[in-house]
């Protein structure tokens, strides 16, 4: 190879075998002609063959570089080298070769034992031996390295063991002599005697380890900004504190640790974020901060900061800026970290009534229309659940002022409801619901649906039919003053005892000695068989009515509501043949019966969709609170759906379209997206009003605190609209004899 002035170019090469598969190859290049981005190395028998890496190690004498790879012909001492380098997309001819020689040891490979050069030298190897070449199980790589960091390692340099954090990891505290720590997680490397490992587990001057390291004799830590090897000295014979317990001193060293010790934790994998979701809710957290008081100029505070479980997080508060203080603000999340800048025009304002009230006289002046504000960021919460949030208020005068937030809900149940508990309903407007409600609930609903386990089967009695043509499936949840009369009135119809099976799923679980011990003495006193399903926590209307007809043998599906009563026997057969003639050829169908009012008067004869105010479209029943004989509602007809308070379709139907859709919060909604679907799927829906029940409406689901209280319903119907608008529309074209909800 000819340099650019003409000169004519030569080099020496070295090699060092690090196991019996890696070796590390030198070439020394002085006049740092050779670029590693560049060079192209081959032997006799061809090109050296990847996965390689090239490193240029700086010397005092100029440079070497360094190349480590898989053991392989054109690199073993005595091999010639011929080394090339990439013009603009030509490569020169090799004009350079040379033999290589063994060398003993990465000292001599350098030519040299300074311990800049020896550090960075080391730090390639081991980067490449865990990255690359995938090696971190190589003893004889580990060895190598091992001696190296040995060799460079200042025995003032040492972390100590300063906390335990949880079963199985040990906080290490770095030396406070090398260059600035940073913040964020760094990727230092642990060589030991035998194999190789990454400590992700590290920020700041912290690094947590599997305690295990400690028993292993003569572990090195690497850092990975900079500084040279650090031994890690053995944990105590005395118990370690743990790190809630380091995080109560008041010391700024033990606060500094313990704020790394997070940001660590924060930063690292499923496991080390629950650990530090459990450490937060055991070691609590600070006080929450508002600035309140009716003599300041402003006011406001931080009252909810939920992470979603998807990266997002929800923040609910309130803000009292009567003259226009407030410039700026400041989001700044768990652990202190992730500051963001938060634009004042992101949040969503709603009224609240307590703080006109409360600020209603305050010397500078009111709490405003809407000083209430909500708002999610979908990117901003990483993935961790726990932690508290701050708000930093950037004021006009250059001063700061400071809410944080209590904790969340550490459960993605509690923390569906807490959102959409955040905005009294009155309040909430569609733009509201849209950017900010509903992803934020949408998130944790799935997350609280990801944690579902297996229900429990309890059957109670026996002689049922042995081919059953339907099962009736009965969520129950909490309110059981209906369970009575409803098993006495289908145990006493002789047609189900005939031809039907009885699963009643309670999605109370709290309510299961109860339940179970009221089901054995009606069966007791009745005698009519039935399984009891018991969901391990209270998962919602669609997920029992999935989990009971998973538990029934039966062909067809009669999903009932606990709080429906037949008005007299029989009732299920008329429902059954019209589902056979809807049927014909195996196509999807739906039916569904009349249902009354406790005072006779019509509740249901079919689903149809109405227009509501702001246009969305809201469910409503055929001639609800007509006469029970009202005449258009004594012919069966086709419908546009039909209510999931009783319900009858074909079990290879329910199959092909996933059940109930579990997506709605608690229950509603899930029965018109099933007839949508149906719908969609190329099936018919039909209204049978033979048969007749009495439905004592929405008795159980006014007891779920998170759906009587919250803007479950709204938020139900936000995403039903969403999915469904256009077909929704098309279907009322085909039935404009829908009554307005105005004339019934």
């Amino acid at each position: 190879m000819a340099p650019a002035d003409g000169a004519t170019f030569s080099f020496q090469a070295g090699l060092v075998s690090l196991s019996d598969g890696i070796v590390l190859l030198g070439v020394e290049d002085p006049a740092g002609r050779l670029d590693p981005a560049r060079v192209v190395a081959s032997g006799e028998t061809g090109p050296i063959r990847p996965p390689f890496s090239w490193h240029r190690v700086r010397t005092r004498g100029g440079a070497v570089l360094l190349l480590i790879a898989h053991a392989q012909a054109p690199l073993a001492a005595g091999a010639v080298l011929r080394l090339a380098q990439d013009g603009d997309g030509e490569s020169t001819t090799p004009a350079a070769t040379a033999s290589i020689a063994a060398r003993d040891g990465i000292a001599a490979l350098l030519g040299t034992t300074e311990p800049a050069a020896l550090l960075a030298a080391l730090r390639f190897v081991s980067s490449k031996a865990l990255g690359t070449l995938r090696r971190a199980d190589d003893a004889g790589l580990a060895r190598h390295c091992h001696r190296l960091a040995a060799a460079l390692l200042d025995p003032a340099r040492a972390a100590r063991p300063v906390a335990r954090a949880g079963e199985e990891l040990v906080l290490w505290s770095l030396p406070d002599d090398g260059p600035p720590a940073r913040r964020t997680a760094p990727q230092h490397t642990l060589l030991g005697p035998a194999r190789l490992h990454r400590a992700p587990l590290a920020a700041g001057r912290a690094v947590l380890l599997p305690a295990r390291h400690a028993a292993t004799a003569g572990t090195i830590l690497l850092p990975a900004d900079g500084g040279g090897p650090v031994r890690l000295l053995p944990p105590p014979p005395a118990p370690l504190p743990s790190l809630t317990d380091l995080g109560r001193r008041t010391e700024p060293q033990a606060r500094a640790l313990h704020a790394d010790a997070l940001a660590a934790l924060a930063a690292g994998d499923d496991a080390a974020r629950r650990l530090l979701r459990d450490l937060r809710l055991v070691g609590g957290g600070e006080p929450a901060r508002a600035c309140a008081a009716p003599e300041h100029p402003f006011g406001g505070a931080l009252d909810m900061a939920v992470a979603d479980g998807e990266g997002g997080v929800f923040l609910r508060g309130w803000l009292r800026d009567p003259l226009g203080l407030v410039a700026g603000l400041t989001l700044r999340g768990p652990a202190g970290g992730g500051d963001r800048p938060l634009p004042l025009d992101a949040l969503h304002r709603f009224a609240r009534p307590d703080l006109t009230d409360t600020y209603a006289d305050a010397p500078h002046g009111g709490a405003g229309r809407e000083p209430g504000f909500a708002v999610h960021l979908p990117d901003a919460g990483g993935p961790c659940t726990g932690g508290q949030w701050s708000l930093r208020l950037r004021l006009t005068t250059g001063d700061t002022a400071h809410l944080v937030a209590p904790p969340g809900p550490a459960q993605p149940r509690a923390a569906r409801d807490a959102v959409l508990a955040a905005v009294a309903p009155k309040h909430l407007t569609q733009a509201l619901m849209r950017g900010c409600i509903a992803p934020a609930t949408g998130r944790l609903h799935r997350a609280a649906m990801a944690l579902r386990g297996a229900p429990e089967e309890v059957r109670i009695g026996g002689g049922g039919p042995a081919r059953p043509q339907a099962a009736l499936v009965v969520p129950l949840y909490r309110n059981l003053r209906f369970l009575r009369h409803q098993y006495a009135a289908f145990a006493r119809d002789p047609s189900l005892r005939e031809t039907a099976e009885l699963v009643y799923v309670l999605d109370s679980p709290e309510q299961r000695e109860d339940v179970e011990h009221m089901l054995r003495g009606l069966h007791a006193v009745c005698g009519m068989p039935l399984t009891l399903v018991v969901q391990a926590a209270n998962h919602g209307y669609a997920s029992a009515c999935n989990a009971g007809a998973a538990a029934a043998t039966a062909p067809v599906l009669a999903l009932v509501n606990s709080d429906v009563v037949p008005a007299a026997r029989g009732w299920l057969r008329p429902l059954l043949r019209e589902l056979d003639r809807l049927s014909t050829g195996g196509r999807p169908a739906a039916v569904g019966p009349k249902l009354l009012f406790d005072d006779g008067s019509l509740q249901h004869a079919g689903l149809f969709f109405e227009a509501g105010p702001g246009g969305e479209w809201y469910n409503n029943h055929y001639w609800k609170g007509y006469p029970r004989f009202h005449p258009p509602a004594q012919a069966a007809r086709p419908v546009p759906g039909v209510t999931g308070a009783l319900l009858c379709l074909r079990r290879d139907a329910f199959e092909a379209l996933g059940g109930v859709c579990t997506d709605y919060v608690v229950g509603d909604y899930e029965d018109s997206d099933l007839c949508l679907r149906l719908r969609a799927a190329g099936g018919e829906i039909a209204y049978m009003p033979e048969a007749e029940l009495y439905h004592f409406e929405r008795q159980s689901i006014r007891e779920h605190g998170g759906y009587a209280r919250t803007a479950a319903c709204a938020y139900n119907r936000h995403l039903h609209h969403a999915r469904w608008a256009p077909a929704i529309e098309a279907l009322m074209a085909r039935f404009p004899d829908a009554p307005s909800t105005l004339a019934a």
